[in-house]
């Protein structure tokens, strides 16, 4: 996929002033779509369009599940078995990958499921081992992409996954379960990753029908057999490119209005609030938006392991704030779109940071300063990386970004909402 040219991001020159939009959720546009598929038919309000929702939704088009795009996405029936391998290519998106091959395992079909190199090298073995447990034919290249799948009715049953890198195989399993001739039992051994992520997912089951039993700690999940009813469901605005919003107002002061979030959403990453606060930025709710006031006045400290997405906003404030901040629980961010924490501490080792790090923690010694001239940073080919560095930018900018279309993944308009922010 050819990317444009790179980006230049400024520093901001006085405290910021501005009132900004998130999108859609992109986890809860993809959780919907799934369901959908599933339950034969769905509207969704307020998609998120991006490059993953977009590359899912061709997905379940070319698998046999007619969807349209306009204001609304509407998913109709399965419209019969298509002839042939079904080539599916899912780019970069990992979660479109595992969604992808669970459907196709549980329905008639033959399926070839891939996706870019770095798609090739996130893993996907433990779902699969997880579906041949449950009756499923799938073949892969050596616990990645691609994928070979022949689909048939699968039995279910009772199936235990092991400590994983990802809540995305849980979240599969869960999302087709209904499909299963003996409905699901799963149980989840050793932490659960990114916990949040399977409170979402039961959320969207619920809206369409489907009754989710779990224990306390999220360790064993029961779903029993029955078709899912179409439904109506309304994507709520995305927490996760919310943080960047935050990160902006933390490293720069002002004041940011961030309009389309939910206070009472489950999204794991609504735990920018909690840190940012904790850190000195003043967080305040109005009727439409929330008010992120700056800059932070202390180092920042969380355990990101549930809400792993807000790791490299975080780990900007982190550099450009106050020393001493401390992120842990990163132990799977090189299983992301890039290797994060490898990708961030290069990026800001190289702007003058001081860091400490091992697998899973990253404290921060010194503050970042403004050099006085360019500097160059990667994407890695990493929405959130891009967005990060525009963030990095204000206090230690300017800066040269390799790949700004990255943001496509995930934000589209992120670009033209950071132009109000430093305009």
């Amino acid at each position: 996929m050819s990317r444009a040219a790179g980006r230049r991001l400024v520093q901001a020159r006085a405290p910021l002033a501005a009132r900004v939009e998130v999108p859609a959720s992109k986890s809860l546009t993809n959780r919907a779509l799934l369901a959908a598929a599933v339950a034969d038919g769905a509207t969704i309000d307020r998609p998120l369009d991006c490059e993953d929702t977009r590359l899912l939704a061709e997905a379940l088009d070319a698998a046999g599940w007619p969807v349209a795009w306009g204001e609304r996405l509407e998913v109709g029936p399965r419209a019969g078995v298509p002839h042939g391998p079904i080539h599916l290519h899912l780019g970069n998106s990992g979660t479109g990958a595992r969604l992808m091959i669970a459907l196709c395992a549980a329905v008639p079909g033959t399926f070839v499921i891939d996706g870019t190199a770095r798609l090739r090298e996130r893993p996907m073995l433990p779902l699969l081992d997880a579906l041949q447990l449950l009756g499923a034919d799938a073949q892969s290249n050596d616990g990645g992409l691609p994928v070979r799948i022949h689909g048939r009715t699968l039995a279910g049953g009772r199936v235990t996954l092991p400590p994983t890198v990802s809540s995305q195989f849980a979240t599969a399993l869960l999302l087709i379960a209904p499909l299963f001739r003996a409905g699901l039992d799963l149980e989840l051994e050793g932490r659960v990753p990114s916990r949040p992520y399977l409170d979402l997912t039961e959320d969207v089951l619920a809206t369409f029908g489907v009754a989710v039993e779990h224990d306390p700690r999220g360790r064993r999940w029961r779903i029993r057999r029955g078709r899912p009813r179409p439904a109506h469901v309304t994507v709520e605005g995305d927490w996760s490119a919310a943080a960047f919003f935050f990160a902006a107002a933390a490293l720069a002061g002002g004041r940011v209005e961030i309009a389309g979030l939910s206070s009472t959403s489950r999204q794991g990453d609504r735990r920018v609030v909690e840190v940012m606060e904790r850190a000195g930025l003043a967080v305040t709710w109005g009727a439409d938006a929330v008010t992120a006031g700056g800059p932070v006045t202390g180092p920042v400290s969380a355990d990101l392991g549930d809400a792993p997405d807000l790791f490299p906003a975080l780990a900007a404030v982190a550099a450009g704030g106050p020393p001493s901040s401390r992120l842990d629980g990163l132990e799977h961010l090189k299983h992301k779109e890039s290797d994060r924490l490898s990708v961030m501490v290069s990026n800001l080792t190289g702007l003058g940071a001081e860091v400490e790090h091992d697998h899973g923690s990253l404290v921060f010694t010194t503050r970042l300063r403004h050099s006085g001239s360019s500097r160059r940073v990667t994407a890695a080919a990493d929405h959130r990386i891009a967005m990060a560095m525009a963030a990095v930018a204000l206090v230690a900018g300017p800066l040269e970004l390799d790949d700004p279309s990255s943001v496509q993944k995930s934000f589209p308009g992120f670009w033209d909402q950071w132009a109000v922010l430093v305009a």
